[in-house]
Protein backbone atom coordinates (compact mmCIF):
# COMPACT_ATOMS: atom_id res chain seq x y z
CA UNK A 1 0.00 0.00 0.00
CA UNK A 2 2.19 3.21 -1.70
CA UNK A 3 1.69 6.72 -0.21
CA UNK A 4 0.10 7.97 -3.63
CA UNK A 5 -0.59 11.20 -1.48
CA UNK A 6 2.61 12.36 -1.38
CA UNK A 7 3.74 12.46 -4.99
CA UNK A 8 1.39 15.77 -5.40
CA UNK A 9 2.81 17.80 -2.90
CA UNK A 10 2.33 21.37 -4.04
CA UNK A 11 5.79 23.61 -3.09
CA UNK A 12 5.25 26.67 -1.01
CA UNK A 13 8.03 29.10 -1.07
CA UNK A 14 8.63 32.68 -0.02
CA UNK A 15 9.38 35.92 -1.66
CA UNK A 16 10.55 39.32 -0.61
CA UNK A 17 10.20 40.57 -4.06
CA UNK A 18 7.72 42.40 -5.93
CA UNK A 19 4.44 40.68 -6.40
CA UNK A 20 2.68 42.76 -8.90
CA UNK A 21 5.35 42.00 -11.60
CA UNK A 22 4.72 38.14 -11.66
CA UNK A 23 3.02 36.59 -14.01
CA UNK A 24 0.05 35.10 -12.44
CA UNK A 25 -1.35 36.63 -9.64
CA UNK A 26 -3.56 35.69 -7.08
CA UNK A 27 -5.34 38.79 -4.91
CA UNK A 28 -7.14 38.17 -1.27
CA UNK A 29 -10.32 40.16 -1.02
CA UNK A 30 -13.04 40.54 1.70
CA UNK A 31 -15.88 40.54 1.35
CA UNK A 32 -17.17 44.29 1.76
CA UNK A 33 -15.14 47.48 1.50
CA UNK A 34 -12.39 46.62 3.75
CA UNK A 35 -9.14 45.68 1.78
CA UNK A 36 -7.09 42.51 2.57
CA UNK A 37 -4.27 43.54 0.92
CA UNK A 38 -3.24 47.15 -0.89
CA UNK A 39 -3.43 46.98 -4.65
CA UNK A 40 -2.03 49.11 -7.23
CA UNK A 41 -4.50 51.85 -8.90
CA UNK A 42 -3.32 50.22 -12.51
CA UNK A 43 -3.98 46.53 -11.41
CA UNK A 44 -7.05 47.44 -9.58
CA UNK A 45 -8.64 49.74 -12.83
CA UNK A 46 -8.87 46.26 -14.39
CA UNK A 47 -10.31 44.24 -11.71
CA UNK A 48 -12.67 46.97 -10.47
CA UNK A 49 -15.23 46.08 -13.45
CA UNK A 50 -15.98 42.88 -12.07
CA UNK A 51 -15.78 43.92 -8.05
CA UNK A 52 -19.22 43.31 -6.47
CA UNK A 53 -20.91 42.16 -9.66
CA UNK A 54 -19.16 38.58 -10.90
CA UNK A 55 -16.75 38.57 -7.60
CA UNK A 56 -18.03 39.34 -4.08
CA UNK A 57 -15.24 38.46 -1.93
CA UNK A 58 -17.27 35.24 -0.55
CA UNK A 59 -15.32 32.70 1.06
CA UNK A 60 -13.52 30.00 -1.05
CA UNK A 61 -15.20 32.43 -4.13
CA UNK A 62 -12.75 32.86 -7.35
CA UNK A 63 -12.59 34.81 -10.37
CA UNK A 64 -9.77 34.75 -13.15
CA UNK A 65 -8.98 37.70 -15.61
CA UNK A 66 -6.22 38.27 -17.92
CA UNK A 67 -4.16 41.57 -17.69
CA UNK A 68 -3.95 44.04 -20.27
CA UNK A 69 -0.35 43.43 -20.90
CA UNK A 70 0.59 43.60 -25.01
CA UNK A 71 4.42 42.56 -23.60
CA UNK A 72 3.54 39.26 -21.84
CA UNK A 73 -0.20 37.88 -22.82
CA UNK A 74 -0.03 34.89 -20.30
CA UNK A 75 -0.05 37.77 -17.28
CA UNK A 76 -3.60 37.42 -15.45
CA UNK A 77 -5.41 37.78 -11.71
CA UNK A 78 -7.30 35.29 -9.62
CA UNK A 79 -9.56 37.02 -7.26
CA UNK A 80 -10.34 34.80 -3.87
CA UNK A 81 -12.34 35.48 -1.06
CA UNK A 82 -12.09 34.97 2.30
CA UNK A 83 -15.45 36.36 3.13
CA UNK A 84 -16.16 39.20 5.56
CA UNK A 85 -12.93 40.26 7.84
CA UNK A 86 -13.70 38.66 11.12
CA UNK A 87 -12.05 40.02 14.74
CA UNK A 88 -12.16 36.17 15.88
CA UNK A 89 -8.88 34.62 15.34
CA UNK A 90 -10.10 30.98 14.78
CA UNK A 91 -12.57 32.26 11.93
CA UNK A 92 -10.23 34.43 10.34
CA UNK A 93 -7.16 31.66 10.33
CA UNK A 94 -9.78 29.16 8.81
CA UNK A 95 -10.95 31.68 5.86
CA UNK A 96 -7.16 31.75 5.61
CA UNK A 97 -7.08 28.26 5.06
CA UNK A 98 -10.25 28.08 2.72
CA UNK A 99 -9.39 31.30 0.96
CA UNK A 100 -6.25 29.50 -0.28
CA UNK A 101 -7.26 26.26 -1.00
CA UNK A 102 -9.56 27.51 -3.30
CA UNK A 103 -6.84 29.64 -5.18
CA UNK A 104 -4.92 26.85 -5.61
CA UNK A 105 -8.21 24.65 -7.15
CA UNK A 106 -9.17 28.07 -9.23
CA UNK A 107 -5.41 27.86 -10.69
CA UNK A 108 -5.38 24.46 -11.60
CA UNK A 109 -8.62 24.64 -13.32
CA UNK A 110 -7.32 26.91 -15.80
CA UNK A 111 -3.90 25.15 -16.00
CA UNK A 112 -1.81 27.18 -14.34
CA UNK A 113 1.42 25.84 -12.94
CA UNK A 114 2.93 28.53 -10.79
CA UNK A 115 0.30 31.55 -8.33
CA UNK A 116 2.51 34.34 -6.50
CA UNK A 117 0.19 35.78 -3.82
CA UNK A 118 0.50 37.97 -0.12
CA UNK A 119 -0.93 36.81 2.53
CA UNK A 120 -3.39 39.32 4.82
CA UNK A 121 -1.60 40.36 7.61
CA UNK A 122 2.32 39.02 8.00
CA UNK A 123 2.88 36.73 10.84
CA UNK A 124 3.58 32.69 11.21
CA UNK A 125 0.27 31.73 12.10
CA UNK A 126 -1.12 32.98 9.07
CA UNK A 127 1.38 32.00 7.10
CA UNK A 128 0.99 28.54 8.24
CA UNK A 129 -2.95 28.57 7.50
CA UNK A 130 -2.03 29.74 3.86
CA UNK A 131 0.06 26.64 3.00
CA UNK A 132 -1.55 24.15 4.82
CA UNK A 133 -4.71 25.28 3.27
CA UNK A 134 -2.89 25.66 -0.22
CA UNK A 135 -1.22 22.16 0.20
CA UNK A 136 -3.87 19.97 1.93
CA UNK A 137 -6.29 21.03 -1.10
CA UNK A 138 -4.49 19.69 -3.51
CA UNK A 139 -5.04 15.72 -1.84
CA UNK A 140 -6.60 12.77 -4.34
CA UNK A 141 -7.30 9.44 -3.75
CA UNK A 142 -8.09 8.05 -7.20
CA UNK A 143 -5.39 5.06 -7.13
CA UNK A 144 -8.34 3.01 -8.15
CA UNK A 145 -9.25 4.84 -10.93
CA UNK A 146 -8.71 3.38 -14.14
CA UNK A 147 -6.71 6.06 -16.33
CA UNK A 148 -5.06 6.08 -19.70
CA UNK A 149 -1.50 7.27 -19.55
CA UNK A 150 -2.14 10.00 -21.02
CA UNK A 151 -4.62 11.18 -18.99
CA UNK A 152 -3.02 11.28 -16.39
CA UNK A 153 -0.32 13.11 -18.00
CA UNK A 154 -2.98 15.68 -18.85
CA UNK A 155 -3.92 15.87 -15.38
CA UNK A 156 -0.87 16.53 -14.18
CA UNK A 157 0.18 19.36 -16.67
CA UNK A 158 -3.07 21.02 -15.11
CA UNK A 159 -2.28 20.58 -11.30
CA UNK A 160 -0.66 24.28 -9.65
CA UNK A 161 3.08 23.39 -9.18
CA UNK A 162 4.09 26.26 -6.76
CA UNK A 163 2.55 28.88 -4.84
CA UNK A 164 4.82 31.61 -3.82
CA UNK A 165 3.86 33.95 -1.22
CA UNK A 166 5.35 37.08 -1.37
CA UNK A 167 6.19 38.42 2.31
CA UNK A 168 8.93 40.99 4.37
CA UNK A 169 11.71 39.49 5.92
CA UNK A 170 11.17 35.31 4.10
CA UNK A 171 13.54 34.15 6.36
CA UNK A 172 11.80 34.86 9.46
CA UNK A 173 8.87 32.59 8.17
CA UNK A 174 10.92 29.70 6.51
CA UNK A 175 10.03 27.46 9.35
CA UNK A 176 6.16 28.09 9.57
CA UNK A 177 6.33 26.70 6.30
CA UNK A 178 8.80 23.87 6.38
CA UNK A 179 6.22 23.19 9.76
CA UNK A 180 3.38 22.66 7.33
CA UNK A 181 4.77 21.23 4.66
CA UNK A 182 6.20 18.05 7.22
CA UNK A 183 2.38 18.22 8.93
CA UNK A 184 0.25 17.93 5.59
CA UNK A 185 2.88 15.06 4.95
CA UNK A 186 1.56 13.50 7.93
CA UNK A 187 -1.96 14.30 6.88
CA UNK A 188 -2.13 13.01 3.55
CA UNK A 189 -0.61 9.74 5.04
CA UNK A 190 -3.67 9.21 7.47
CA UNK A 191 -6.22 10.02 4.81
CA UNK A 192 -4.90 7.56 2.69
CA UNK A 193 -4.75 4.98 5.45
CA UNK A 194 -8.33 5.76 5.92
CA UNK A 195 -9.89 6.03 2.57
CA UNK A 196 -8.02 2.65 1.59
CA UNK A 197 -10.65 -0.24 1.71
CA UNK A 198 -9.72 -3.02 4.13
CA UNK A 199 -9.31 -5.50 1.64
CA UNK A 200 -6.08 -3.45 1.15
CA UNK A 201 -5.54 -1.90 4.92
CA UNK A 202 -6.56 -4.99 7.00
CA UNK A 203 -4.46 -4.90 10.22
CA UNK A 204 -1.66 -6.82 8.80
CA UNK A 205 -1.13 -4.83 6.24
CA UNK A 206 -1.50 -1.70 8.53
CA UNK A 207 1.51 -3.09 10.25
CA UNK A 208 3.78 -3.70 7.23
CA UNK A 209 2.71 -0.20 6.48
CA UNK A 210 3.92 0.83 10.30
CA UNK A 211 7.38 -1.27 9.24
CA UNK A 212 7.78 0.71 5.98
CA UNK A 213 7.61 4.25 7.99
CA UNK A 214 9.83 2.81 10.48
CA UNK A 215 12.68 1.71 8.17
CA UNK A 216 12.13 5.31 5.90
CA UNK A 217 12.10 7.34 9.40
CA UNK A 218 14.67 5.20 11.97
CA UNK A 219 11.65 4.19 14.56
CA UNK A 220 11.41 1.25 16.53
CA UNK A 221 8.26 -0.72 15.26
CA UNK A 222 6.97 -3.74 16.90
CA UNK A 223 4.13 -5.94 16.62
CA UNK A 224 1.93 -7.57 19.67
CA UNK A 225 -0.53 -10.09 18.41
CA UNK A 226 -2.54 -13.24 18.18
CA UNK A 227 -1.95 -15.54 20.98
CA UNK A 228 1.21 -13.18 22.69
CA UNK A 229 -2.16 -9.99 23.11
CA UNK A 230 -3.50 -12.99 25.36
CA UNK A 231 -0.33 -13.70 27.37
CA UNK A 232 -0.23 -10.70 27.50
CA UNK A 233 -3.30 -10.12 28.97
CA UNK A 234 -4.39 -8.00 26.29
CA UNK A 235 -8.14 -9.82 26.10
CA UNK A 236 -9.89 -6.74 24.31
CA UNK A 237 -7.97 -6.44 21.45
CA UNK A 238 -7.40 -10.41 21.03
CA UNK A 239 -11.44 -10.78 21.66
CA UNK A 240 -12.52 -8.21 19.26
CA UNK A 241 -10.31 -9.41 16.60
CA UNK A 242 -10.86 -13.10 16.82
CA UNK A 243 -13.80 -13.94 14.60
CA UNK A 244 -11.02 -12.70 11.28
CA UNK A 245 -8.82 -14.88 9.69
CA UNK A 246 -6.49 -12.25 9.92
CA UNK A 247 -4.87 -12.09 13.49
CA UNK A 248 -5.48 -8.67 15.98
CA UNK A 249 -2.88 -7.20 16.83
CA UNK A 250 -1.33 -3.80 19.05
CA UNK A 251 1.14 -2.21 16.30
CA UNK A 252 3.49 -0.05 18.42
CA UNK A 253 5.76 2.80 16.63
CA UNK A 254 8.49 4.33 19.02
CA UNK A 255 10.25 8.22 17.82
CA UNK A 256 13.01 9.36 20.33
CA UNK A 257 13.83 12.74 19.46
CA UNK A 258 17.22 14.85 20.09
CA UNK A 259 17.92 15.13 23.28
CA UNK A 260 14.06 14.27 24.56
CA UNK A 261 14.58 13.60 27.84
CA UNK A 262 14.46 17.33 28.56
CA UNK A 263 10.53 17.02 27.35
CA UNK A 264 9.77 13.78 28.10
CA UNK A 265 7.37 10.70 26.35
CA UNK A 266 3.81 11.30 25.08
CA UNK A 267 1.46 8.38 23.98
CA UNK A 268 -0.90 8.84 21.21
CA UNK A 269 -3.07 6.00 20.82
CA UNK A 270 -5.36 5.31 17.83
CA UNK A 271 -8.46 2.76 17.26
CA UNK A 272 -7.84 0.81 14.06
CA UNK A 273 -10.64 -1.32 13.12
CA UNK A 274 -9.81 -1.83 9.98
CA UNK A 275 -13.43 -2.88 9.01
CA UNK A 276 -16.63 -2.52 11.58
CA UNK A 277 -19.61 -5.15 10.63
CA UNK A 278 -20.54 -4.64 14.30
CA UNK A 279 -19.69 -8.45 14.51
CA UNK A 280 -22.15 -10.38 16.13
CA UNK A 281 -24.17 -7.58 17.27
CA UNK A 282 -23.71 -6.96 13.20
CA UNK A 283 -25.06 -3.75 11.69
CA UNK A 284 -27.76 -2.46 9.20
CA UNK A 285 -26.02 -3.24 5.41
CA UNK A 286 -27.04 0.61 4.82
CA UNK A 287 -23.65 2.46 4.85
CA UNK A 288 -21.78 -0.37 5.94
CA UNK A 289 -18.90 0.16 3.43
CA UNK A 290 -18.27 3.57 5.29
CA UNK A 291 -17.13 1.71 8.24
CA UNK A 292 -13.47 0.98 6.37
CA UNK A 293 -13.29 4.56 8.12
CA UNK A 294 -13.53 3.28 11.63
CA UNK A 295 -9.69 3.01 11.25
CA UNK A 296 -9.23 6.73 11.24
CA UNK A 297 -7.69 6.65 14.70
CA UNK A 298 -5.17 4.62 13.64
CA UNK A 299 -4.48 6.48 10.75
CA UNK A 300 -4.07 9.86 13.12
CA UNK A 301 -1.69 8.35 14.78
CA UNK A 302 0.58 6.92 11.46
CA UNK A 303 0.56 10.46 10.24
CA UNK A 304 1.10 12.63 13.65
CA UNK A 305 4.26 10.17 14.20
CA UNK A 306 5.29 11.02 10.73
CA UNK A 307 4.99 14.13 10.98
CA UNK A 308 6.66 14.66 14.61
CA UNK A 309 9.84 12.35 13.43
CA UNK A 310 10.48 14.67 10.10
CA UNK A 311 10.04 17.52 12.33
CA UNK A 312 12.42 16.02 14.63
CA UNK A 313 10.71 17.05 17.40
CA UNK A 314 12.69 16.93 20.49
CA UNK A 315 10.14 14.51 22.40
CA UNK A 316 10.00 10.95 22.93
CA UNK A 317 6.72 9.83 21.47
CA UNK A 318 4.92 6.00 21.09
CA UNK A 319 2.21 5.38 18.57
CA UNK A 320 0.02 2.57 19.78
CA UNK A 321 -2.27 1.16 17.39
CA UNK A 322 -4.89 -1.42 18.59
CA UNK A 323 -6.01 -3.11 15.08
CA UNK A 324 -8.24 -5.62 14.73
CA UNK A 325 -11.79 -6.68 12.11
CA UNK A 326 -14.70 -6.78 13.87
CA UNK A 327 -16.61 -9.35 11.99
CA UNK A 328 -19.16 -12.42 12.54
CA UNK A 329 -17.70 -16.24 12.26
CA UNK A 330 -17.58 -19.09 14.87
CA UNK A 331 -14.76 -17.84 16.64
CA UNK A 332 -16.21 -14.02 17.49
CA UNK A 333 -16.64 -13.03 20.38
CA UNK A 334 -19.80 -12.92 21.88
CA UNK A 335 -23.10 -10.55 23.71
CA UNK A 336 -22.42 -12.14 27.46
CA UNK A 337 -18.71 -12.58 27.24
CA UNK A 338 -16.78 -11.14 30.11
CA UNK A 339 -13.05 -10.14 29.04
CA UNK A 340 -10.16 -9.22 31.53
CA UNK A 341 -8.23 -6.33 30.01
CA UNK A 342 -4.44 -5.75 30.39
CA UNK A 343 -4.99 -3.94 33.70
CA UNK A 344 -7.52 -6.61 35.36
CA UNK A 345 -10.49 -4.41 34.92
CA UNK A 346 -13.64 -6.95 34.05
CA UNK A 347 -15.51 -5.91 31.12
CA UNK A 348 -19.15 -7.36 30.32
CA UNK A 349 -19.70 -7.62 26.54
CA UNK A 350 -23.33 -6.55 26.27
CA UNK A 351 -22.93 -5.66 22.26
CA UNK A 352 -20.29 -6.44 20.19
CA UNK A 353 -21.02 -3.31 17.94
CA UNK A 354 -19.29 -0.97 20.97
CA UNK A 355 -15.86 -2.99 20.43
CA UNK A 356 -13.63 0.09 20.02
CA UNK A 357 -13.59 1.16 23.39
CA UNK A 358 -12.30 -2.98 24.28
CA UNK A 359 -9.16 -2.73 22.29
CA UNK A 360 -8.41 0.99 23.34
CA UNK A 361 -8.63 -0.14 26.72
CA UNK A 362 -5.63 -2.25 26.77
CA UNK A 363 -3.70 0.06 24.61
CA UNK A 364 -4.58 2.84 27.23
CA UNK A 365 -3.61 0.48 30.44
CA UNK A 366 -0.51 -0.65 28.48
CA UNK A 367 0.39 3.29 28.64
CA UNK A 368 0.02 4.34 31.78
CA UNK A 369 2.69 1.72 32.53
CA UNK A 370 5.21 3.56 30.64
CA UNK A 371 5.15 6.71 32.66
CA UNK A 372 4.49 9.33 30.22
CA UNK A 373 3.41 13.36 30.23
CA UNK A 374 0.03 12.25 28.76
CA UNK A 375 -1.39 10.40 26.47
CA UNK A 376 -3.72 10.75 24.31
CA UNK A 377 -5.84 8.38 22.51
CA UNK A 378 -8.46 9.55 19.01
CA UNK A 379 -10.88 7.37 17.57
CA UNK A 380 -14.31 7.40 15.83
CA UNK A 381 -15.96 5.66 18.44
CA UNK A 382 -19.42 7.05 18.96
CA UNK A 383 -22.35 7.75 16.75
CA UNK A 384 -23.77 9.48 20.28
CA UNK A 385 -20.60 12.22 19.90
CA UNK A 386 -22.08 12.47 16.14
CA UNK A 387 -25.62 13.47 17.38
CA UNK A 388 -24.10 15.39 20.07
CA UNK A 389 -21.63 17.53 17.63
CA UNK A 390 -22.52 17.27 14.41
CA UNK A 391 -19.32 16.77 11.97
CA UNK A 392 -18.17 19.99 13.31
CA UNK A 393 -16.14 19.33 16.18
CA UNK A 394 -14.52 16.15 18.17
CA UNK A 395 -15.65 15.34 21.47
CA UNK A 396 -12.92 15.80 24.30
CA UNK A 397 -12.93 14.23 27.74
CA UNK A 398 -10.74 14.31 30.03
CA UNK A 399 -10.77 14.79 34.31
CA UNK A 400 -7.19 16.73 33.50
CA UNK A 401 -8.10 20.50 33.35
CA UNK A 402 -4.79 21.87 32.20
CA UNK A 403 -4.64 18.92 29.19
CA UNK A 404 -8.16 19.79 28.30
CA UNK A 405 -7.33 23.21 27.98
CA UNK A 406 -4.15 23.06 26.18
CA UNK A 407 -6.07 20.47 23.83
CA UNK A 408 -8.41 23.75 23.24
CA UNK A 409 -6.00 26.13 22.39
CA UNK A 410 -4.53 24.05 19.62
CA UNK A 411 -7.56 23.26 18.16
CA UNK A 412 -8.65 27.45 17.71
CA UNK A 413 -5.69 27.42 16.19
CA UNK A 414 -5.51 24.66 13.65
CA UNK A 415 -9.17 24.76 12.90
CA UNK A 416 -9.76 21.36 14.07
CA UNK A 417 -12.09 22.18 16.46
CA UNK A 418 -13.01 20.12 20.09
CA UNK A 419 -15.48 20.11 22.51
CA UNK A 420 -15.04 19.46 25.95
CA UNK A 421 -18.29 17.01 27.69
CA UNK A 422 -18.12 16.16 31.07
CA UNK A 423 -16.97 13.24 32.83
CA UNK A 424 -19.08 13.37 36.11
CA UNK A 425 -19.27 10.47 38.45
CA UNK A 426 -22.94 10.13 37.74
CA UNK A 427 -22.54 9.12 34.24
CA UNK A 428 -20.73 6.17 35.41
CA UNK A 429 -23.40 4.66 37.01
CA UNK A 430 -24.70 4.16 33.59
CA UNK A 431 -21.76 1.24 33.18
CA UNK A 432 -21.74 -0.69 35.94
CA UNK A 433 -22.17 -4.17 35.77
CA UNK A 434 -23.87 -7.24 37.23
CA UNK A 435 -21.02 -9.75 36.78
CA UNK A 436 -18.26 -7.17 35.86
CA UNK A 437 -16.30 -4.67 36.85
CA UNK A 438 -18.07 -3.03 34.06
CA UNK A 439 -20.35 -3.19 30.87
CA UNK A 440 -19.23 -2.15 27.63
CA UNK A 441 -22.58 -0.13 26.58
CA UNK A 442 -24.56 2.37 29.14
CA UNK A 443 -27.71 3.10 26.75
CA UNK A 444 -28.47 5.69 24.15
CA UNK A 445 -28.42 8.53 27.11
CA UNK A 446 -25.18 10.50 26.86
CA UNK A 447 -23.12 7.41 24.54
CA UNK A 448 -20.43 9.56 24.00
CA UNK A 449 -19.64 10.20 27.75
CA UNK A 450 -20.67 6.73 28.95
CA UNK A 451 -17.86 5.57 26.15
CA UNK A 452 -15.53 7.88 27.79
CA UNK A 453 -16.28 7.02 31.47
CA UNK A 454 -15.49 3.75 30.44
CA UNK A 455 -12.19 4.36 28.95
CA UNK A 456 -11.05 6.67 32.12
CA UNK A 457 -11.09 3.43 33.92
CA UNK A 458 -7.95 2.38 32.09
CA UNK A 459 -5.73 5.25 32.40
CA UNK A 460 -3.35 5.94 35.20
CA UNK A 461 -1.26 9.09 34.38
CA UNK A 462 -2.96 12.10 32.52
CA UNK A 463 -5.36 11.16 29.36
CA UNK A 464 -7.77 12.96 27.03
CA UNK A 465 -9.88 11.12 24.68
CA UNK A 466 -10.88 12.29 21.26
CA UNK A 467 -14.21 11.28 19.95
CA UNK A 468 -13.46 12.08 15.98
CA UNK A 469 -16.53 9.47 15.19
CA UNK A 470 -17.93 13.03 13.03
CA UNK A 471 -14.51 14.48 11.95
CA UNK A 472 -13.07 11.90 10.40
CA UNK A 473 -14.61 12.17 7.07
CA UNK A 474 -16.79 14.11 5.07
CA UNK A 475 -19.86 12.12 3.93
CA UNK A 476 -21.68 15.64 2.40
CA UNK A 477 -20.85 18.47 0.84
CA UNK A 478 -22.35 20.24 4.31
CA UNK A 479 -19.02 19.59 6.00
CA UNK A 480 -17.14 20.88 2.46
CA UNK A 481 -13.86 23.39 2.90
CA UNK A 482 -11.53 23.81 0.31
CA UNK A 483 -8.57 21.77 1.74
CA UNK A 484 -10.71 18.94 2.49
CA UNK A 485 -11.69 16.41 0.27
CA UNK A 486 -15.40 16.70 -1.16
CA UNK A 487 -15.83 13.13 0.40
CA UNK A 488 -13.60 10.92 2.32
CA UNK A 489 -11.36 10.74 4.98
CA UNK A 490 -10.01 14.60 6.61
CA UNK A 491 -7.33 13.50 8.53
CA UNK A 492 -8.41 14.88 11.86
CA UNK A 493 -6.08 14.90 14.42
CA UNK A 494 -2.88 14.91 12.55
CA UNK A 495 -2.67 19.07 12.94
CA UNK A 496 -4.30 19.30 16.36
CA UNK A 497 -2.20 16.64 17.97
CA UNK A 498 1.44 17.99 16.18
CA UNK A 499 0.65 21.26 17.20
CA UNK A 500 0.12 20.47 20.57
CA UNK A 501 3.44 18.60 20.75
CA UNK A 502 5.13 21.53 19.14
CA UNK A 503 3.97 23.32 21.70
CA UNK A 504 5.17 21.12 24.58
CA UNK A 505 9.06 21.45 23.56
CA UNK A 506 8.81 25.49 23.03
CA UNK A 507 7.56 25.28 26.44
CA UNK A 508 10.99 25.94 28.06
CA UNK A 509 12.52 27.47 25.42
Amino acid sequence: MGMEGEVAMLKVSLSDGDLWSQTVIGIPFYQGPEKAIEIPSDIYKEIEMVMGKEFKGKVEETYSIPLNDKKDEKRRVILFGLGKKVEDEYQFLEAVRRGFGSLVKGASKIGVEEVSTKVPRNDGKVIRAASEGAILSTYKFDKYKTKKEEEKEEEEEKELKELKIFVSNPKNFEKEVEFSEKVCEGVFTAREVADTPSSDCNPQKLEELARELGKELGLKVRSIKGEELVKMGMNGIWSVGKGSEVSPRLITLEYEGPNWEENGLYVVIGKAVTFDSGGLSIKPSHGMEEMKFDKSGGAAVLGIVKAVAKLKLPVKLIGLIPAVENLPSGSSYKPGDVIRHYNGTTTEVVNTDAEGRLILADAIAYASEMNPKAIIDLATLTGACVIALGNHAAGLFTKNDDLAKEIEECSEITGERVWRLPLWEDYFQQIKSEVADVKNVGGRAGGAITAAAFLSKFASKPWVHLDIAGTAWIQDKSQGRSYLPKKGATGFGVRLIVEYLRRKTEEKK
